[in-house]
């Protein structure tokens, strides 16, 4: 008995499957896992990069701190001795009549251990500024001191109508203005010349009272540091003032870092302008 046309369709509808697509678990897993292991190297690099810009940042920052130092400082250096001689009413001034220059050797209890200050004087110039921004007035003797203290560069600065007497006592603490800051160390060796011949034929940490008026020139070392720890990924050794300015060799040379700062040494000479051209 034949079936009806309709009943026929049905029944042959029904043993037909419908394909079905899509991922295994498997695979979803796989795939998770390579974007995972994606995400982890894309965060490597990121964190690579960040801390390369950083230790550049810290290096740039190093070096500018360490040339503006040495400017400061190098450009006192170079007025220590000036004699102004003014034109009108003439002067029968012939010289300068302060101390162009003085230091004192890592006694000071108020200055960073084991740092130097150094002291200059010279006359100053109407129009001029001292270290610290004040205005300077006609026949007033200026006196820069140096030293660094919690960490920072500071200049303090006077002015006398007189020639004032070199520090013997140290600065008072807190005093003067920060000309930079993340200073660790200041060292100065001062060149003497013994012969008359206007140049240094021997370098001295701490001159005798006899060596003072002979000093013609000083060469300078300040060691600056990063403002951030975490710039290196351990305490590292570093060249010290000591091993810049050749007064140490060796290990001694070398300072092993207690943290993860970046430092350097900045050294520069510079000439006593004032005392090689006359005799003082």
């Amino acid at each position: 008995m034949l079936q009806p046309r309709c009943c026929s369709r049905l029944a042959g509808k029904s043993n037909t499957r419908i394909a079905q697509a899509g991922v295994t678990l498997l695979e979803l897993m796989i795939a998770l896992s390579l974007g995972l292991l994606l995400l982890a190297g894309i965060g490597s690099i990121f964190v690579g990069s960040n801390q390369t810009y950083r230790v550049q940042e810290q290096n740039a920052r190093i070096q500018e701190s360490g040339r503006y130092a040495l400017e400061v400082i190098g450009r006192s250096l170079r007025q220590a001795g000036y004699a102004d001689v003014p034109l009108s009413p003439l002067s029968s001034k012939t010289g300068f009549t302060g101390t162009a220059i003085d230091g004192l050797n890592t006694v000071c209890p108020t200055a960073t251990p084991l740092t130097d200050v150094i002291t200059v004087q010279y006359d100053g110039i109407v129009g001029e500024q001292d270290c610290q921004g004040d205005n300077i007035t006609a026949g007033q003797f200026v006196q820069h001191t140096f030293f660094v203290e919690n960490n920072a560069l500071r200049c303090d600065a006077t002015r006398n109508t007189t020639a004032p007497t070199p520090p013997t006592a140290c600065p008072v603490a807190g005093s003067g203005e920060v000309m930079v800051p993340s200073a660790e160390d200041l060292q100065i060796i001062y060149g003497v010349d013994t012969d008359g011949n206007q140049s240094a034929n021997l370098y001295s940490a701490a001159p005798t009272a006899a060596q003072w008026p002979n000093v013609v020139s000083a060469r300078v070392c300040v060691l600056i540091r990063s403002e951030d720890q975490g710039i290196t990924t351990s305490a590292q050794k570093f060249l010290n003032c000591a091993g810049a300015l050749g007064t140490a060799t060796g290990a001694a040379a070398f300072t092993q870092a207690a943290d993860s700062r970046l430092r350097r040494a900045f050294v520069a000479t510079f000439n006593l302008r004032n005392r090689v051209t006359n005799t003082q």
